[in-house]
């Protein structure tokens, strides 16, 4: 009998059948506890014309072993060990997490596979970690984390834009074939968003089941959405690996960002509480516990136009409206009259401030407001003293 391990949160449910390769029967609602014996009706029989055995969608899908959609790891060794197939030599399970360690003896590969289930926030954290054993260069392709989806989750929901038009939304029904996001620009942009939806026809704010997904994942990356034959579906995320980028030396390993996941049975807003929360708690530290202050910026006030007086007068207004925080915005600097100059040079312009910052940093204060000042240290204009000193 193969052995079931449960991760339980706050509200949700993780069962994973822990066999010759780890499988997740159940993501969603939770459920109290589980009968081993009723869970062998989830054993799945054997489809005409298809392959003599069943082939699990498991947390590394292998070609080699029959999963003819989208492997979750491609490469070779000089050609060969391209369809390697693990067998799982230890599980480790301790509160709300779990490792799987797997390994194929033929093609040298060592697979390790973490997932976490977040008590308070009921977000999955999956990442996969490969290590070449053998004793010769392993050419990695690809190593993607999967989660499956149930067979109700039937509309896709991704995203879309560009600069000014981000966050297009864009529906599809989700029943045979695929979708798939790819992002070739080298740094996360408005083009190509890391995260997906899939849910229940019709999921809204406030109604449907809903699986929300997120890569943690700045760089190139793929994302898809598959339906197989048989009608099971799932979600793959990982880093996108350009020729030549992830090659293994012996003993060398790689590892996925890690792949972020919720379920709601409230819509949208589930996910989003969900997320936000775990990204609270877990990932942004803030430097005090407090609420972040409401905030007041210069930009489409004044735009490059600084005159010390008058954005004093927009601090005393600000002030009696009830802003705790006020920012001075593009344009302080030595040079910058437009957008197309002086990024770099970040000196005050004091023919702009010829008493420096401290009386407008004062009289902001006597407001009762923090004073701030905007810098954008990653871009650098052609047109600025660095950029000629520094070419």
């Amino acid at each position: 009998m193969s052995e079931f391990i449960h991760l339980t949160s706050k509200n949700h449910s993780l069962i994973i059948k822990s066999g010759r390769t780890p499988e997740v029967l159940h993501w969603g609602a939770k459920i109290a506890s589980i009968d081993e014996d009723l869970l062998l009706s989830t054993e799945r029989p054997i489809s005409q014309a298809r392959l003599d055995v069943d082939v699990p969608l498991s947390l590394c899908p292998e070609l080699g072993s029959g999963h003819f959609n989208a492997p979750g790891i491609e490469g070779h060794r000089d050609g060969f060990d391209w369809a390697p197939v693990f067998n799982t030599v230890r599980a480790e399970a301790q509160d709300q997490q779990v490792t799987f360690v797997l390994e194929d003896t033929v093609s040298k590969l060592e697979l390790t596979v973490e997932i976490k289930l977040d008590y308070e926030s009921d977000v999955v954290q999956k990442r996969v970690t490969v290590t070449n054993k053998g004793d010769s260069k392993y050419y990695l392709n690809k190593l993607s984390s999967t989660l499956p989806l149930p067979n109700h989750a039937n509309e896709l929901m991704t995203f879309h834009g560009r600069w000014c038009h981000e966050f297009q939304t864009q529906r599809q029904r989700f029943e045979h074939g695929g979708f798939m996001q790819e992002n070739r620009r080298g740094r996360t942009s408005h083009e190509n968003f890391p995260g997906m939806f899939a849910g229940t026809q019709g999921f809204s704010e406030q109604n449907g089941l809903v699986w929300g997904f997120h890569l943690g994942w700045s760089g190139n990356h793929q994302m898809r959405a598959d339906v197989r034959s048989d009608g099971r579906r799932f979600v793959q995320a990982g880093e996108l690996l350009l020729a030549g980028e992830s090659i293994l030396e012996p003993e060398a390993t790689y590892q996925t960002p890690w792949l972020y996941g919720c379920y709601s049975n409230s819509g949208l807003n589930g996910i989003a509480q969900r997320f936000q929360q775990f990204v609270r708690d877990n990932i942004i530290q803030f430097p005090t516990d407090k609420p972040r202050p409401v905030h007041l910026n210069t930009w489409e006030g004044i735009y490059f136009d600084h005159k010390p007086e008058y954005i004093m007068q927009m601090a005393t207004e600000a002030g009696a409206m009830g802003v705790e925080r006020f920012i001075i915005d593009d344009g302080w600097f030595i040079g910058r009259d437009g957008e197309r100059t002086a990024l770099g040079d970040w000196y005050l312009d004091e023919v702009k401030y010829p008493n420096g910052l401290e009386p407008v940093i004062e009289h902001v204060n006597q407001q009762g407001m923090e004073f701030g000042l905007w810098v954008e240290p990653e871009m650098v204009s052609q047109d600025s003293n660095l950029y000629r000193n520094h070419p």
